[in-house]
């Protein structure tokens, strides 16, 4: 009973501050969307350059299935990409640790690879890869790859000295040490990479749907843009927008959970 009490007042306790930050985030919504009115009203801004929030929100729930399908397309590119770019960046942050000669040789060529723009890499992939995700998860990961590397590099060497040096003297192998002390010391940085890689691996997908044509949000939008659908349009950007606060906030979320032992 005891446990049973305790169980459900630790729920309690949880819920108040979600409850707290949905309410905070529907008084910041409502407040954008009455701004959002006033101004268009008070400029007179035609609507079909920025309509009315309830026109838009009228535009979303007669197409909210067409944007969600565009919209799992795009998320599954950007999911995709960005776990390609963490198997890369990590494998090649490892390999920078263990072999700094390596770092020395290798950083001027992925600071050259990451100064590429990317929309004169996209038709490149397309030519490679073809139209479809395949396209948008390669373009995701050439996007997501640097912040990501760089991130968790600086997180490798900043590890606690004195727990490397413990490891070193019970005679821990390199390896050994990377796996129980310099990993889990960079796993922060590597959270602050993903946050940061996260918002631009959908803006990347988008930029792919773009330039290739293939299915998609930004493929969506660019329908919309020229069929003149201006009220469709702003719901598609604004469900872009809510999905990459999404990714920020999962991320946070994720890490909140699995770095509760630096608490």
């Amino acid at each position: 009973m005891d446990a049973k009490w305790s169980w459900q007042t630790d729920m309690s306790r949880a819920a108040i501050p979600f409850a707290r930050r949905v309410f905070i985030i529907a008084a910041v919504v409502a407040a954008l969307g009455l701004f959002w009115q006033i101004a268009v009203t008070g400029f007179g801004i035609p609507p079909y350059i920025v309509p009315r929030p309830l026109a838009v929100l009228d535009a979303f729930a007669h197409g909210w299935w067409r944007i969600a399908r565009h919209a799992g397309f795009t998320l599954s590119a950007a999911a995709l990409g960005l776990l390609s770019s963490t198997i890369f960046a990590s494998v090649i942050a490892i390999g920078f640790s263990l072999k700094p000669t390596l770092e020395q040789a290798s950083m001027p060529l992925v600071l050259i690879f990451r100064s590429t723009p990317v929309a004169a890499v996209a038709p490149i992939m397309t030519l490679i890869i073809g139209r479809g995700i395949g396209t948008s998860i390669a373009v995701v990961t050439i996007i997501a790859f640097f912040p990501i590397l760089v991130n968790l590099t600086r997180g490798i060497a900043a590890t606690d000295p004195n727990a490397a040096e413990l490891l070193h003297v019970y005679g821990a192998t390199p390896l050994q040490q990377m796996r129980f002390v310099r990993l889990r010391f960079a796993l922060p940085y590597l959270f602050t990479g993903l946050r940061i890689a996260g918002s631009s691996a959908l803006l990347g997908a988008m930029l792919s749907e773009w330039i290739t044509g293939s299915e998609g949000l930004g493929k969506m939008i660019l329908d919309d843009s020229e069929m003149r659908e201006t009220e469709l349009l702003w719901a598609t950007v604004l469900t872009s927008v809510v999905l990459g606060l999404c990714i920020f906030w999962s991320t946070s979320a994720v890490e909140h959970r699995l770095l509760r032992w630096k608490a």
